[in-house]
């Protein structure tokens, strides 16, 4: 097994944590539009329309192509993913397609793309990787929250940012400004 990384109370590979991170950031990205509309199927069905196009990046930026299975798998209570996000390709505890497939629950749309990943050179590796990511995001996991340990300290010894701006303000020879 790899080095892990520890968030909150899960433990994660640093490949994992790091192709977690982008994953999450890009499902927040196509998430909303510019007028704040939720657009995340639409977009989702979108990238199932340029799959073949995106295969070309599993292997330099697999958080791209991966929201197009958002949604596509159901998670039991199987070891096996736990036991792969504390892995990478090709590492022990990195279970084959094959394997995992099995364990999991797959929407009949995504049997297709599924197909087209398999045909591919590092294909199966990629929906191991995929499936990691969903049952990653579905685990509660953000990209941007902050270590729990981390956001109590602030909480506690932050002091409000507009005394502070006001009190720096005065300093610099500025009047309060009255609320």
């Amino acid at each position: 097994m790899g080095l892990l990384y520890r968030k909150g109370n899960f433990l994660t590979s640093f490949y994992f944590e790091d192709i977690f991170e982008r994953y999450s950031s890009e499902i927040d990205d196509l998430r909303s539009d510019s007028e704040g509309k939720d657009v995340l199927q639409r977009r989702v069905r979108d990238k199932h329309k340029e799959f073949s196009f995106l295969l070309a990046m599993i292997d330099t930026a697999p958080e791209m192509v991966a929201p197009a299975f958002h949604g596509a798998f159901g998670f039991g209570k199987s070891r096996l993913l736990y036991d792969a996000s504390q892995s990478e390709p090709g590492g022990d505890g990195f279970p084959a397609w094959a394997e995992l497939e099995e364990s999991i629950d797959i929407a009949a749309w995504a049997h297709p793309l599924i197909n087209l990943c398999r045909q591919k050179a590092g294909g199966e590796d990629f929906l191991v990787t995929a499936a990691v990511l969903e049952y990653l995001l579905g685990s509660g996991l953000t990209a941007r929250a902050a270590p729990e340990a981390e956001a109590e300290e602030d909480e506690d010894s932050s002091e409000d940012l507009g005394d502070a701006g006001e009190e720096w303000m005065s300093e610099q020879g500025f009047d309060a400004v009255d609320r």
